[in-house]
């Protein structure tokens, strides 16, 4: 089961910035996750929020704004005066700067505009396309990036609700006919009692993919490896890779 440094490092660094992402790889992690949005140029650039308000203190909304507006923003000071002066990343450049052996789980946080511009960044970092992985709520985005490119990897995502009936919504058979219907690759579902070995023997039975979010607990890290879930993505992969090495 591979570990996913969840947005980096994110419990010791300053979300989807680089130094997250660099101490992501340098924890161990397998591979680290990042958001991406696209600014009014079309640049594909790593942040979860469509503003960016939370992580700077002023709200600029991504789609409406330019690279170099965006690139001007400190994103790291709210998490201490040591991440002072980090910048949100265009995803061209993390990819480009990291190992070549690291997985990278890419998550649309928009709409399937922004397919085309992601899939040139993609290629103009000369990452090896093997090692992505782009996921998404969005089932327009995963749809329209596996038209485009069918080879490149994707997982659906979708949260796990309690019916009220000791079921949960989507059901297991909704997840497979979903992933199915888009050509995805496999499913990403939110960690606790939704991530079954029922799910997980589904999705395997078919050659899909299981990714459980955000999993910080070695207990529940320990639970979804014997689930049989294809990799976990944590916000403190040192934790998480000692608690399953034990």
């Amino acid at each position: 089961m591979r570990v996913i440094a969840h947005r980096g490092f994110s419990a010791r660094a300053p979300e989807n910035t680089m130094a997250a992402f660099r101490l992501g790889w340098e924890a161990g992690a397998d591979g680290v996750e990042c958001d991406v949005h696209m600014t009014r140029g079309k640049e594909v650039v790593c942040i979860h929020d469509f503003d960016t308000e939370r992580v700077s203190g002023k709200s600029l909304l991504i789609a409406d704004s330019s690279w170099e507006d965006l690139a001007l923003l400190d994103v790291g000071s709210w998490k201490g005066d040591r991440w002072r002066g980090e910048r949100i990343p265009l995803l061209r450049d993390a990819l480009g700067s990291s190992p070549e052996s690291l997985q990278w789980i890419v998550e649309i946080k928009c709409g399937p505009e922004i397919v085309g511009p992601l899939l040139e960044a993609i290629d103009a970092s000369e990452h090896d396309a093997s090692r992505i992985i782009v996921i998404s709520f969005v089932d327009a985005s995963i749809a329209e990036l596996k038209r485009i490119r069918p080879e490149l990897k994707a997982y659906w995502l979708s949260d796990l609700d309690e019916d009220g009936k000791g079921g949960f919504t989507p059901t297991v058979a909704q997840i497979v006919d979903t992933v199915n219907d888009l050509s995805a690759d496999g499913f990403g579902g939110q960690s606790g009692k939704g991530i079954t070995p029922e799910l997980a023997g589904s999705l395997q039975s078919k050659g899909l993919d299981l990714n459980v979010w955000t999993v910080d607990e070695p207990g529940e890290a320990r639970r979804m490896k014997s689930v049989g879930a294809t990799s976990v993505t944590t916000n403190a992969p040192a934790t998480i890779i000692e608690a399953l090495r034990e």
